[in-house]
């Protein structure tokens, strides 16, 4: 472990030991200053690993870092029936028990109106909150908002991080959702409704949107890699790639060079912003790549990815007329496995454009432009088909290697009769991970025979041949090039005290009122309680950010604290909430809940809380575990 980790590590331990001592410190003083005795001052649970005494109380670190603990003189009944002691909780007013019991709270609380203005008026190193192409079919892409979009504003809440975006979104009310954006080139907001879409991986409303890059497109590049070698530095400003298409801007015909999997030349400026002002030198850089193989085994397919899942309003494709759920056959007579193959096929060149689909052929007389057709594929999504058994076979990978072919019609795995692509991933994993061949059987279409069903179904002038190849899942070999654009990142400052002041306690009533709206949403089922992290997230979480200086981990200490203040608050017995719930009944009946209804709603707030702290750190092991 080098110096750094070990630094991280220890600032991480340093930073949620403070939280949790905050939250401590406050019941520990409420107590004092309402005369009660502490026993012990515990950070952490279980055996203890160091301690001192001072005056009656014992301070301890114990073995479990997972929260702490004040231990209360006369805090738990010892049924013998005396009156408290004057020191005791108990011989305490309701009032000043209120008080003690929501110490820890408030102390969170004030933390984070303290710190969040200190770390603000320091500068927070943030990811812009500039997006990349959203994603085909997503609504970001419906509301047709270009790569280089500044997100000014979800729902009326200021934006100032990347990060806020997915949350904002998931969290706004029921409907249609209010967008302020800048966009590329403009100088004033433009304000757009979006409805956001439910989406099961991730388990909340989202719009589709992705994290953009620098807009100046720098790049970054990894020592040692292709890209090193072949002269790429760090700095390097991307203006293109040669002979990539110019209706394509940089980061779209870079997007494309890397799909190709071979040699990309790129023209890059080398010396802007330099000391001096000086001109920028435009260079042409050549990257080969190298080459890194996959610890884990594949067969090398893919499922046809020709059905059409989405498209958006375009001249060139309201001549085509597609339908959701339709299937392309072919362009020009050229099979149609991909999206890039569909794109190859209609910016080939040519007289006409004939489109095969499924049932159906259209034959234009005319060809789009490339800049015409670049925008027809922009503007249609093709999907994959969970449906199909018919394949798409990766080139250099093993499936090629055993001989199957692009647009063979898979019948069996292992003797397992497959009818789905879900089912052929499920048994194509099953034997990647035992490492065996495997024998595949497939049907083929004869050449000459009709270009088919693209589902994999029978027509009548089709005809099939069927044979059978072992195959041997063997690593992904997969083209490295060492550089990649720099992702849009920026500091977000205040300027003064009186803004520092503000910003501080919006982002704190934000935190609350956003801690509060997750768990109603999750109630709803708006939100998936697998978005609920533990220990472990929340380490990590902290090494992420504790790498990205003081001010970044400061910030999501004050996160956490606030979320810490609102968990405590939950009238759940246990917790600080259970005890305000019961200082209210007090007041409420004029006496103390009976001593029995305490015991037995304390194993039942226990139990809650063992539960749920099962799992989320089963939901922080998924997490950190390779998916299938």
């Amino acid at each position: 472990m080098s110096f750094p980790d070990l630094f991280r590590i220890l600032q991480v331990v340093f930073g949620i030991g403070l939280v949790i001592f905050v939250h401590e410190a406050g019941h520990f003083f409420a107590a004092r200053m309402c005369g009660v005795r502490v026993d012990v001052f515990s950070l952490g649970f279980g055996p203890r690993l160091v301690g001192w005494r001072r005056g009656a109380t014992l301070y301890q670190i114990a073995a479990i870092p997972i929260g702490g603990y004040v231990r209360m003189a006369g805090e738990l009944p010892d049924g013998s029936g005396r009156a408290p002691a004057p020191d005791e909780l108990h011989s305490k007013s309701v009032a000043q028990r209120f008080f003690i019991y929501s110490g820890g709270v408030l102390m969170n609380v004030a933390f984070a109106l303290v710190v969040f203005p200190m770390v603000l008026a320091a500068g927070v190193p943030v990811l812009e909150p500039v997006i990349a192409t959203p994603l085909k079919g997503s609504p970001a892409w419906h509301a047709e908002l270009p790569a280089g979009t500044r997100i000014l504003t979800v729902d009326g809440e200021e934006i100032f991080d990347f990060i806020h975006i997915p949350s904002e979104v998931a969290l706004a009310k029921d409907g249609p959702v209010q967008f302020d954006v800048l966009l590329p080139g403009a100088s004033a907001a433009t304000s757009l409704a979006i409805e956001p879409e439910y989406q099961a991986e991730g388990g909340f409303r989202q719009i589709g949107v992705r994290l953009g890059v620098d807009p100046s497109l720098t790049l970054t590049v990894k020592p040692d890699s292709p890209a090193a070698a072949a002269g790429l530095i760090d700095g390097d400003r991307l203006i293109g790639v040669q002979d990539g298409w110019k209706a394509y801007d940089p980061v779209e015909q870079l997007e494309h060079a890397f799909g190709s999997g071979g040699p990309i030349r790129l023209l890059v400026g080398r010396g802007h912003g330099g000391e001096g002002g000086g001109q920028e030198e435009e260079l042409v850089v050549v990257v080969t790549p190298g080459s890194r193989d996959s610890d884990r085994r594949f067969f090398g397919i893919a499922t046809l990815s020709n059905r059409v899942g989405d498209q958006r309003p375009d001249p060139w494709l309201a001549r085509l007329a597609p339908e959701r759920g339709e299937r392309v056959v072919a362009v020009d007579g050229a099979p149609i496995a991909s999206r890039r193959d569909f794109l190859s096929a209609i910016t080939a060149p040519g007289e006409g454009l004939v489109v095969e689909f499924e049932g159906r052929t259209v034959s234009l007389p005319d060809r789009p432009t490339l800049e015409q057709a670049l925008q027809m594929e922009r503007d249609l999504l093709l999907d994959f088909d969970p449906a199909s058994t018919r394949i798409h076979v990766q080139p250099g990978q093993a499936a090629a290697a055993a001989g199957l072919l692009t647009g063979d019609r898979i019948l069996a795995i292992g003797g397992k009769v497959v009818g789905s692509w879900q089912e052929i991933y499920k048994e194509t994993r099953r034997a990647a991970r035992s490492r065996d061949p495997v024998v595949v059987r497939y049907e083929r279409l004869e050449a000459g025979s009709a270009s088919g069903s693209a589902s994999g179904n029978r027509g009548g002038d089709e005809r099939w041949t069927v044979g059978e190849v072992s195959v041997t899942p063997a690593p992904m070999v997969q083209p490295v090039y060492g550089f990649a654009l720099q992702a849009a990142r920026g500091i977000y400052r205040t300027h003064s005290v009186g803004e520092s002041m503000r910003a501080g306690m919006t982002a704190s009533w934000r935190f609350l009122t956003d801690a509060w709206l997750t768990l109603k949403k999750m109630a709803m089922g708006r939100v998936s309680t697998e978005n609920l992290g533990g220990i472990i997230t929340i380490g990590a979480v902290s090494y992420d950010w504790a790498s990205q200086g003081w001010a970044k981990l400061f910030f999501f200490l004050c996160m956490l604290s606030i979320n810490l203040a609102f968990l405590n608050v939950l009238p759940i017995p246990v917790l600080d909430g259970g005890h305000l719930f019961f200082c209210i009944v007090e007041a409420i009946k004029g006496s103390p809940v009976s001593e029995r209804t305490l015991g037995y709603s304390q194993i039942v707030g226990l139990v809650l809380i063992l539960t749920l702290m099962i799992y989320v750190t089963y939901q922080d092991v998924l997490r950190i575990l390779p998916r299938p």
